[in-house]
């Protein structure tokens, strides 16, 4: 049994990782409920994908939405598997759970796991990338008037070290499409990834015939070398249309939320045009380069 055991808002009780981001964690998924836009839903009998569950706070969610939904969860990191199995257990969750990383090739390969920022751990883990990502969101939530952020400022640098110290881990990867056929999995209502960089990989491990089975798809996205248009490209031409937004913790970063479905009638609004994504791809040609200058 895990030994960091808390009550979330809602009254149910989870183990958890790390505590600096129980709120953070709690605030998106249940509260800000950031998985569930742009017309993007869960419905009774769903068939959920969760890659990258983390402790499980997006499998809990999905099982409290609707009736008869069946998770699959894949987690890679050993320490927060084993707190996703505990959560999964406690509360009665129909999942089937996988201490592995989704990615385009069956395969073994060393894991970052950040124990005291556990949603940072990545298999291509970039200590700059991760500090850059840190104070952007510590700097909006000063700006955004968050009680206490001007003093944790003060010692952002120290903050940022701690919650960056690491282990390494020798991680398995399988694709999407291994697991659609070995699970006999015939329909996927629902496919949420979160995978800090490894997103990409993820879908192009999806096998042609594989994507007519998926419904809906929503997608964390790194936008590094044009990514964001390059995966709203892929999305479109298998049949998606797609909605692009930037949560406000994360302004002036390269992280945005992708939303895709096969649907009618997808608020166009909601879509990057043009000018947008020009504007989207010099930002972060401007990181990069800023990035450059402090290695």
């Amino acid at each position: 049994m895990p030994d960091r055991i808390c009550q979330l808002p809602n009254g149910m009780e989870i183990a958890y990782q790390s505590s600096a981001e129980i709120e953070f964690f709690y605030k998106d998924i249940f509260e800000k409920q950031i998985y569930v836009q742009h017309g993007v839903q869960l419905s009774d009998g769903d068939c959920v994908f969760d890659v990258g569950a983390n402790v499980g706070f997006f499998t809990l969610f999905a099982h409290q939405q609707a009736n008869g939904i069946k998770i699959y969860a894949f987690e890679p990191a050993p320490p927060l598997f084993e707190i996703l199995s505990f959560n999964v257990a406690r509360h009665g969750v129909n999942a089937r759970l996988f201490n592995c990383g989704i990615s385009d090739r069956d395969d073994s390969v060393s894991f970052t796991f950040y124990p005291n920022s556990s949603g940072m751990s990545s298999f291509y883990a970039d200590e700059q990338e991760e500090k850059t990502a840190l104070r952007a969101i510590m700097q909006n939530q000063l700006q955004q008037g968050v009680a206490g952020m001007d003093q944790l400022m003060q010692y952002a640098d120290d903050l940022i070290d701690e919650r960056l110290k690491a282990h390494t881990y020798e991680c398995r990867l399988r694709t999407l499409s291994s697991i659609i056929r070995e699970e006999g999995i015939d329909v996927i209502d629902f496919l949420k990834i979160d995978v800090q960089k490894s997103e990409l990989d993820v879908l192009r491990g999806i096998e042609e015939q594989d994507w007519s089975r998926i419904r809906q798809i929503v997608v964390e996205v790194h936008d590094i070398n044009d990514r964001l248009r390059s995966m709203r490209t892929m999305l479109e031409q298998r049949g998606y249309e797609v909605a692009i937004e930037q949560d406000d913790h994360y302004q002036n970063s390269i992280l945005y939320n992708l939303f895709a479905r096969r649907a009618e009638g997808f608020a166009a609004s909601t879509q990057l045009d043009e000018t947008s994504l020009h504007q989207i791809r010099e930002r972060a040609k401007r990181q990069e380069t800023a990035r450059r200058r402090i290695r």
